[in-house]
């Protein structure tokens, strides 16, 4: 990813349009971070209600219908607390498997037959609880299971010199509207270092001086839309252009993968989002073989609305250990466990 300065990534979110603006409610959901899923996924194959492989199963098919949809999940979930009343007994959480690491929960959960693999994560900020993020797990992991990995395709983007101040200042502007600390820069890098470690290719998106113009024009603020509509085209056309260089190699490790906010890689995108997800093109691009995983830290999630409405928002509380719920076909979220005091 080169030597030059590393941008943190540009994380976004989801939620539904009510009416306000849609620079504003762009911006609602850069600031909020949030990692509800919208859409309706496709009907989960019969048996498939879990990851197959390793790891303990836990929690009643019952479980599954009472957090079957936002509403309940939110109205037995609103908050922390309340999440651990409702799921004080294994009998109530929502069917999922049990692991003793990520890089275990991982090696259970993405299929053999996988090609892409789209890790989302609710990310860290400057507001919420300081804790290990996803990204410093991942990061830990990715030895364990990056031998299968030959290309990691990262959200974020070096500034280029090129540009000169525009580069800079827009670069600034957005690290302030997304309130990520310091310490993700660090983190992409240990990234980055860990990729190459395990001859791993790393790939940072490419931005043009004009697309910093548009990013944030120097007389005036940040502009959400442009900037997810940027990520967008970027990790599509990475991530097919991977597909494309290595397929045609003997021998090939079988997956790429991409790392980034937990909306550019949804499979089953709200209608209000859609054109902000790079899966179905990628899906279309692997031959039907994309996997999307959404790793998420319970303190981020917690105080977070659109993830308390989420069917998997109970097993917060059961979080001592990585938690594997599945959302869909290929869709999974991974619950990373809680910080201990």
């Amino acid at each position: 990813m080169g030597s030059r300065r590393a941008a943190p990534f540009v994380f976004s979110a989801r939620a539904t349009v009510t009416g306000v603006s849609r620079r504003s409610w762009v911006m609602s959901l850069v600031v909020a971070a949030a990692c509800g899923k919208g859409g309706t996924p496709a009907a989960v194959p019969a048996g498939s209600a879990a990851p197959a492989g390793g790891g303990a199963r836990t929690g009643a098919a019952a479980g599954s219908a009472a957090a079957g949809s936002a509403t309940a999940g939110s109205a037995a979930a609103g908050s922390a607390a309340a999440g651990s009343a409702a799921v004080g007994s294994a009998a109530a959480l929502p069917p999922h498997t049990r692991h003793a690491t990520l890089a275990e929960a991982l090696r259970a959960t993405i299929p053999d037959d996988a090609r892409v693999i789209g890790f989302g994560e609710l990310h860290a900020r400057v507001d919420r609880a300081q804790v290990r993020s996803a990204l410093a797990a991942f990061t830990e992991a990715l030895p364990a299971f990056g031998e299968r990995i030959s290309d990691l395709i990262v959200e974020t983007w070096i500034v280029d010199p090129r540009c000169g101040k525009k580069a800079v200042t827009a670069t600034k502007k957005l690290e302030t509207e997304v309130k990520r600390p310091e310490t993700t820069k660090s983190e992409i890098e240990q990234l980055a270092d860990a990729a190459r470690a395990a001859q791993i290719q790393p790939h940072a998106m490419t931005l043009t001086c004009q697309d910093y113009e548009k990013l944030a024009p120097e007389k005036g603020p940040a502009d959400p839309v442009a900037m997810l509509g940027l990520v967008t085209r970027e990790l599509t056309r990475i991530a097919t252009s991977a597909i494309r260089y290595r397929d045609p190699q003997p021998g090939h490790r079988p997956w790429i993968a991409v790392y980034g906010g937990a909306l550019h890689n949804d499979r089953f995108p709200a209608r209000e989002v859609a054109e902000w997800s790079y899966a179905g093109a990628v899906d279309r691009a692997s031959g039907g073989h994309y996997v999307e995983i959404d790793l998420i830290v319970p303190e981020f999630a917690e105080p977070d609305k659109p993830s308390q409405a989420q069917p998997w928002f109970p097993l917060l509380a059961a979080a001592d250990r990585v938690l594997v719920w599945a959302r869909g076909e290929h869709s999974f979220v991974v619950i990373l466990p809680r910080a201990r005091p």
